[in-house]
């Protein structure tokens, strides 16, 4: 009896297994009929992805990659084979891509887009797995974009383009120190310019005055001062050609300032101060009495009153 109970017993557990088994096969076969497998095919490195990495359609997890396989026909080409839910509407313009999350280094597959009237993938497939090419991602973009950012930037730091800069900036230390040597004398030849240019300003106005006597005089005696006035208009204008050449020969100074000095300012400025001196006394003289001035004094006649 003993014996026969052992048999009964192996016989249930046996039987308990292929009821298992069977048990099993057939969750496996509704679990399967509950996705849908698709071939990812992507031509460019899939750093960061894994079997188990989420697959999101439209930022949404709607299943994993099974497989990762490299095609034997093309070992440039790697295939990701990713199983997702039924209700996932993969269209026939679906597309795919890497994506990066965060700063970890994993990847997830990223499924983007489907027009409202295209087809689904798996209903116009002629294969047994739908396959989906991938997009370049982003980051593959960004990463060959810096490799030609990297390879200008290197052109540009050439050993000759160095030895260039190099050179500017030993001109403009040099250019500097010439400029510090003569601080000085820089500031001396600013302040004189200033000065000529507040007794140009200054002659101007006098000018302006001396014209507008001159004007009333010609009104009142004009066939008389015409001659006059024209002499010192040309006295006026060659007093004002000497008072430019003056001042071009100062700026022609300047420009060879870093060459030459500042020795040939010095005498110019004299000459620029005796010219002003020797204006603002004629304007003077213009502004007291023109009249005397352009016609002289007059000269009484001692003839007529003597036959009176």
């Amino acid at each position: 009896m003993e014996t026969r109970a052992h048999y009964v017993l192996i016989g249930a557990i046996v039987l308990s297994v292929v009821a298992a088994g069977f048990l099993f096969i057939l969750w496996m076969g509704q679990t399967q009929r509950e996705f849908d497998e698709y071939d990812i095919i992507f031509t460019e490195r899939v750093s960061g992805l894994s079997v188990g990495a989420p697959v999101r359609f439209n930022g949404i997890q709607k299943g994993e990659v099974s497989t990762l396989t490299i095609d034997p026909d093309d070992p440039s080409t790697v295939i990701a084979r990713v199983r997702v839910g039924k209700d996932t509407p993969v269209k026939t313009d679906t597309k795919a891509e890497l994506e990066l999350v965060g700063f970890t280094g994993l990847a997830i597959i990223q499924l983007v887009g489907g027009s409202r009237n295209a087809e689904l993938l798996k209903d116009v497939s002629e294969d047994d797995t739908p396959k989906i090419k991938a997009d370049t991602s982003d980051f593959a973009a960004f990463l060959e974009g810096s490799g030609d950012v990297l390879t200008q930037a290197n052109r540009l730091l050439s050993d000759e383009n160095i030895a260039s800069i190099a050179g500017i900036i030993a001109h403009i230390e040099t250019l500097t120190g010439v400029v510090a040597d003569n601080e000085d004398n820089i500031n001396a030849m600013i302040g004189d310019a200033a000065t000529v240019t507040a007794n140009l300003a200054e002659a101007s106005g006098k000018l302006n005055a001396a014209a507008t006597s001159l004007q009333t005089l010609l009104e009142d005696d004009a066939p008389t001062a015409m001659r006059d006035a024209d002499a010192v208009l040309k006295e006026t204008q060659a007093l004002v050609t000497d008072l430019r050449a003056v001042v071009e020969e100062n700026r022609a100074s300047l420009r060879v300032f870093t060459d030459q000095g500042l020795a040939q300012v010095a005498p110019a400025m004299a000459e620029v101060r005796r010219l002003m001196r020797t204006l603002d006394y004629i304007l003077r003289e213009i502004d007291r009495d023109p009249q005397a001035y352009l016609l002289g004094d007059s000269v009484p006649e001692y003839g007529a009153e003597e036959k009176q």
